[in-house]
């Protein structure tokens, strides 16, 4: 019986885990291709867990740990607008190892009709959904039937 919740536990992971990384990886890749592409530039890095606010330095650290890696980045609405929007890097930065730096310029991919849903478009964005969907995958592996 225990392990049969642990496969259903390890399946339902797995699946999550896919989901999030086929998003984090598969819509910056969609939106460079049938959205618009934008050049941004990194204002700042995230710092916090509910409530974000930006740090002028990815060196902020909090229990001894770095907080502050994930980039915010101001970006325009249009091709060949002024930057005026704010886009924030989302959760699969934490498997970033490519730092980014304050002032950097960055590929803004996002949906046509709504340029607030930004998507940062980066070699670490793409690692990031890779690994998600690969330890997905793993627990997919585990949870129908591979060995526990």
């Amino acid at each position: 019986m225990m392990k049969f919740v642990l496969r259903c536990a390890l399946f339902g992971l797995g699946v999550w885990l896919l989901i999030m990384g086929w998003q984090t990886a598969a819509y910056p890749l969609y939106y460079r291709v049938v959205g618009t592409t934008v050049e941004g530039e990194v204002i700042g890095f995230l710092a916090g867990r509910y409530s974000p606010s930006i740090q002028p330095e990815n060196t902020a650290i909090r229990n001894g740990h770095r907080i502050a890696r994930r980039p915010a980045y101001k970006y325009p609405a249009t091709i060949g607008g002024s930057p005026t929007l704010i886009g924030k890097a989302n959760g699969a930065f934490t498997f970033s190892f490519y730092p980014f730096e304050l002032g950097e310029k960055v590929t803004v991919v996002f949906p046509t009709a709504h340029p607030e849903q930004p998507y940062l478009l980066a070699i670490s964005t793409l690692t990031g959904g890779l690994l998600f969907m690969g330890f997905g995958a793993f627990c997919v592996y585990l949870g129908v039937g591979g060995k526990l």
